[in-house]
């Protein structure tokens, strides 16, 4: 049954919570892994252990940067042919998808294996958590041509209308995760290699069970052999919409990577600890919006399609006001509640802690606007406006943050390190607003052609 019709005709906030909320508990859950990958680690394996996570972080942000490039790019782009009742262009943007995933993931594996050390260097390692990131990253890279394959499944199946599936496996993986966390860490004393292999083994079962899904014969989209061969135009197109998604997450890594320098020579590797038990927190608020931006993707890209623009506006503006409600809550009890949160990557006895404790008040400060850059950036890729998508993703980390990295702390250490973040997040908010503000009050009528 084509569940795909449902996105042109329910009450958009029907389809916001149906399409969003498995995306946000599945994002939840993958946030409350990743919180418990840290917590093992740090309690089991000690701060330097946790450090090496944490410049391990943008070296995987880059790895994401890719997957989204394809994976969001091809999703967006299936779901306006859909809405366009071209079936026919749908299955052959799903197959270009696919091999295009096996192929990146492939390449990275390689790649990243070649100078994995020197990668990870240039990413804030030293000499003291270079073990630990690299003996992490060599077993995560085993993993990547699933990892693919399974990002790239996991967006697509919600374009079929069936959100609950990706939900599924998103969580059956983070589960997984965790469990074997305790047992690999806790248990085994395996440290940064036990979290790697508990992540792998997770990421497999999502993607076994996206994959069966489509290997029952249910599912919209086909296979067809005639489609292997890439298309450069349709992998150009998906290229073109998937840019907002790869630049973003690519700012995102370079900009760490800058970050986790300024860290470490203002701060030492107390910082770069801190700046991972703050990562982790602030995870709890990116995936939830993460989750909503999942769930809006199809519904906009759709009725996009169909010539519905009136419904489009209407999604973006309501999944906006949720979702800057949630982050209000999660910025309330972060700021006024830093320390027990802290603890439960760092021992409260330890120096780091006030380190800490002051880096994460400040990272946050604009916490409760960031989601208007997350989701007005997600609205223009939906409608395939690569320019002003393209642009929205760059904006916050190439020319913001970065620029405000490479400045401040010279000039005010490292609480100037830490608000560079905060500094960043009001410059993209205001940016977004500037086009997106057109759009809510009906301004903005041009339509983007999809070829």
């Amino acid at each position: 049954m084509d569940k795909t019709i449902e996105l042109g005709t329910k009450p958009i906030a029907q389809l916001l919570l149906k399409y969003s909320l498995p995306g946000v508990v599945a994002m939840l859950v993958n946030a409350i892994y990743n919180i418990v990958d840290r917590i093992f680690i740090g309690q089991f394996a000690g701060e330097d252990a946790l450090a090496g996570l944490t410049v391990s972080f943008p070296f995987m942000m880059l790895i994401f940067a890719f997957a989204g490039l394809i994976g969001a790019g091809g999703s967006a782009l299936i779901s306006i042919r859909l809405g366009e009742k071209d079936k026919r262009g749908a299955d052959h943007v799903f197959t270009n998808v696919l091999v295009l995933s096996l192929l990146a993931g492939i390449i990275i594996f390689v790649l990243g294996n070649l100078n994995l050390n020197t990668l990870l260097k240039l990413f804030g390692a030293d000499e003291v958590v270079l073990p630990f990131a690299a003996g992490y990253m060599r077993i995560v890279l085993v993993g990547m041509i699933f990892q693919f394959v399974a990002f790239a499944l996991s967006n697509i199946v919600r374009t079929e209308g069936r959100p609950n599936l990706s939900m599924t496996a998103m969580i059956v993986s983070a589960l997984t995760n965790v469990v074997l966390d305790y047992v690999f860490i806790g248990l085994f004393g395996w440290g940064v290699q036990g979290a790697a292999a508990a992540t792998v083994i997770g990421q497999f079962l999502g993607f076994a069970i996206l994959v069966s899904y489509y290997l029952r014969g249910n599912a919209v989209l086909k296979v067809h052999r005639k489609d292997l061969m890439p298309d450069l135009k349709v992998v150009g197109t998906i290229f073109g919409v998937g840019a907002s998604t790869f630049f973003g997450t690519l700012g995102t890594s370079a900009a760490m990577a800058f970050l986790n320098t300024a860290l470490q020579q203002y701060g030492g590797n107390q910082a770069i600890t801190a700046m991972g038990a703050i990562n982790s927190l602030t995870t709890i608020f990116i995936m939830p919006v993460l989750g909503m931006q999942q769930g809006l993707q199809p519904i906009i890209g759709y009725n996009h399609g169909a010539g519905e623009h009136g419904r489009t506006r209407k999604a973006i503006g309501l999944a906006i006001l949720v979702a800057t409600l949630f982050s209000v809550v999660v910025f309330v009890l972060l700021e006024l509640f830093p320390s027990p949160f802290i603890q439960l990557f760092i021992n409260a006895q330890s120096p780091t802690m006030p380190v800490a404790i002051n880096g994460l008040r400040l990272t946050i400060a604009l916490l409760p606007v960031v989601s208007i850059n997350i989701l007005g950036t997600a609205y223009f890729q939906s409608v395939a406006n690569a320019k002003v998508a393209i642009f929205l993703g760059m904006s916050r980390q190439f020319v913001y943050l970065i620029p405000a990295v490479l400045i401040l702390p010279k000039l005010l250490g490292l609480n100037g390190a830490w608000i560079t973040t905060p500094l960043a997040d009001g410059l993209a908010v205001i940016t977004t607003l500037i086009f997106l503000i057109p759009v809510l009050r009906n301004k903005s009528q041009k339509e983007y052609a999809v070829k």
